[in-house]
């Protein structure tokens, strides 16, 4: 591997020891199930997806047709948590989706805004193209997935969350199988194409990276509803595609090594993820067509956001313009929350019932977009993989 995907091996080693070189290693893996699967589906087009649910819901046998390496992957898939877990979990899930909105400022300013860190791990999005031509659709789509994910009992089989889930990890393989093919893809210099190693620090986002800036913003949590919700994480992780050996590790201990793994041997974003890092705060406020003093009241509180939930390195280095919102959201949205948490704390509020109002009404504004249906197709159409097929890679700049 060169030194543009792994830098600082040796003081990474000296920091994390075992954990470093796990991480170096994740970055040549890919997901040799979902790989072979989406090799054997490929064939059938649009029928597809429909062909995997009907296998999930029905059983592998309701699907005369299903290719064996489709059969693998089902067979692979986690099992059922135990009840014990599987509340735990919920607790943990429900305590995060209770926050609602601030759930989802966090996802866009810096739970999706931090893989731009990372020109190798960008490289597929800047590839397809799938930012820059369909930045506002990718972004809601994540957001819906979450939603769906996040939904009382979301992760349990047969549920959308648990679908949903399934396909992000069969779209990630249908990328590398079009990228592989594409002859544009230097392993050597940039590891696998969604490697284990970005899809984890992907988890980490979603997990740690949520919780802390929760914490940020005034919310509380207690110990067990944290580790539920890293338990949450872990099985959803495991569904995704994350190999065995890198489960373990996640948990508030480990992902905050991860994390610093992350931001000690990636080389920092380039132009492209300072452009895409742009391009994402200027989409996300444009939702809606919001009139012209409202979209800049939006840019300005989300650049501010930035700043706020990732700190001034990430924000400057992402060159993302800085704005006094970075210094008044501590001031004005903490206190807020705050304030609140201790009269939902006082009224003994049911924190399952607040998450399950939060998600109804995040999923009613997706919805409102027009821009996804609620249900299994909110992450990619299969005619956007049609699409996706006929890509080729960008000439290199002169």
């Amino acid at each position: 591997m060169t030194e543009s995907r792994f830098l600082n091996g040796a003081e990474a080693s000296r920091r994390h020891g075992v954990l470093a070189g796990t991480y170096a290693a994740a970055l040549m893996h890919a997901d040799p199930l979902a790989d072979a699967a989406v090799e054997a589906l490929h064939p059938f087009h649009g029928r597809w997806w429909p062909m995997v649910l009907k296998a999930l819901e029905e059983g592998i046998a309701a699907v005369p047709d299903a290719p064996p390496e489709l059969a693998a992957l089902i067979a692979s898939l986690p099992p059922e948590p135990n009840p014990e877990d599987r509340e735990k979990m919920e607790r943990g899930a429900a305590a995060v989706a209770r926050a609602g909105d601030s759930a989802g400022l966090v996802l866009q300013c810096a739970s999706l805004m931090i893989d731009y860190w990372s020109p190798p791990a960008m490289k597929p999005l800047v590839m397809t193209g799938t930012l820059k031509l369909s930045t506002v659709h990718r972004l809601v789509q994540t957001n819906a997935w979450w939603i769906e994910l996040h939904r009382p009992g979301g992760l349990r089989a047969g549920q959308d969350g648990y679908k949903t889930t399934l396909h992000v990890r069969l779209i990630h393989a249908f990328v590398r199988r079009l990228i592989h093919g594409s002859g544009g893809w230097d392993r050597a210099a940039w590891g696998e194409p969604i490697n284990q190693g970005d899809l984890f620090f992907q988890v980490v986002g979603f997990s740690k990276l949520m919780i802390d800036s929760l914490q940020r913003m005034g919310y509380w949590f207690t110990a067990e509803e944290k580790e539920g919700y890293y338990l949450f994480w872990r099985h959803t992780a495991a569904l995704l595609g994350v190999e065995k050996a890198l489960l373990p590790y996640v948990n508030e201990t480990d992902c905050g090594r991860y994390w610093d793994l992350w931001m000690l041997t990636n080389p920092g974003p380039d132009a492209e993820g300072i452009e895409l890092a742009a391009t994402t705060l200027e989409a996300v406020a444009g939702v809606g067509n919001p009139s012209a003093l409202m979209h800049r009241f939006q840019i300005w509180l989300m650049r501010g956001a930035t700043y706020w939930l990732l700190g001034w390195e990430v924000g400057q280095k992402l060159k993302v313009p800085w704005t006094q919102a970075g210094h008044l959201l501590p001031l004005i949205y903490k206190p807020a929350v705050r304030i609140s948490e201790l009269f939902a704390r006082v009224r003994g509020a049911d924190r399952g019932q607040a998450a399950a109002r939060a998600m109804r009404k995040l999923a009613l504004g997706n919805a409102a977009l027009g821009i996804v249906a609620e249900g299994t197709q909110v992450v990619s159409a299969p005619d956007r993989l049609e699409a996706l097929a006929k890509f080729k890679p960008a000439p290199p700049a002169p």
